[in-house]
């Protein structure tokens, strides 16, 4: 297995500055700036936030790839959106992930698929955030860039899995996806990146499930919900996790099986796990 390192480089969103303040910094209530109006003018926003990141990239021989909305029923919206990039960026519009916040395990998987050493990435996505009322109010467009690198030691995906879900309470998805982790390892869950938001109860399913982990995990087992404090930020949540994972010193020093959940309503549900591989493991 190839371990991996996540560097954002540019991190474009209303209510943050830079990617360490958004998740190490104090939580904020979000306040509405923004007023939702459809997914075309999201998809023209997004046009516009590409090309402030495409003008930051600094190596434009290495791959690239995109991780844009969960818009996997929406086939008009995203021959829009991929004949868009394609116009304007005819020689990097190769590898499109149209699956919001599940976009980072797929684009793990697909390096290692295709024995990728150094990516870049360009996330972009609406983001939301929780207001003063409990609704989240949608603060506009984000975008990241960020490289994407394999090492020698750190963390590495294990497993990875993405099954359509219309309906999170009648057609979940993870009880099979839980079932099959237990199969296929014995290690303890020692993290679990879970989707939690507190204000859609119908999102929580993933609390019904964990008694399927039960032999993996224990009050020891730490969570991290990170939409009750990041919000809902679509194709840039899986990116900022695998950041937070990569990066965080209480992390790397305590943990070494690690669990993301992700979802995107009446789209898919997906599990991603992860080991911290040592430098004699590699060995």
């Amino acid at each position: 297995m190839s371990a991996f390192s996540i560097e954002i480089n540019d991190f474009l969103v209303i209510a943050e500055t830079s990617i360490d303040e958004l998740v190490y910094g104090e939580t904020t209530v979000a306040s509405a700036k923004s007023v939702w109006q459809s997914w075309d003018i999201c998809i023209y926003d997004c046009i516009v936030k590409s090309k402030a990141l495409m003008a930051n990239l600094e190596d434009l021989n290495r791959p690239l790839v995109w991780l844009l909305p969960a818009l996997s029923y929406q086939n008009e919206l995203k021959q829009v959106f991929e004949s868009s990039l394609k116009q304007l960026y005819p020689d990097h519009v190769e590898h499109l992930l149209f699956y919001g916040a599940t976009g980072a395990h797929a684009l793990v998987a697909l390096a290692k698929k295709n024995n990728w050493d150094k990516v870049n990435v360009i996330a972009l996505d609406a983001t939301f955030k929780a207001n003063a009322q409990g609704e989240y109010s949608y603060q506009g467009v984000g975008g990241a860039l960020a490289t994407f690198e394999h090492i020698k030691s750190g963390w590495s995906q294990s497993g990875f899995e993405l099954a359509p879900t219309v309906d999170f309470l009648k057609h979940n998805q993870l009880n099979g996806m839980f079932s099959r982790i237990v199969e296929q390892t014995q290690q303890p869950i020692d993290i679990i990146f879970a989707p939690g938001n507190g204000i859609n109860p119908d999102g929580d399913v993933w609390v019904n499930n964990l008694q399927l982990l039960s032999t993996l995990i224990n009050e020891h087992t730490h969570y991290e919900l990170p939409n009750y404090k990041l919000g809902q930020i679509g194709a840039l949540e899986g990116l900022v996790n695998l950041y937070q994972l990569t990066t965080s010193p209480v992390i790397i020093n305590h943990y070494e099986h690690a669990l993301m959940i992700s979802q995107e309503q009446a789209k898919h549900q997906a599990t991603a796990s992860y080991l911290w591989i040592s430098e004699e493991v590699h060995n």
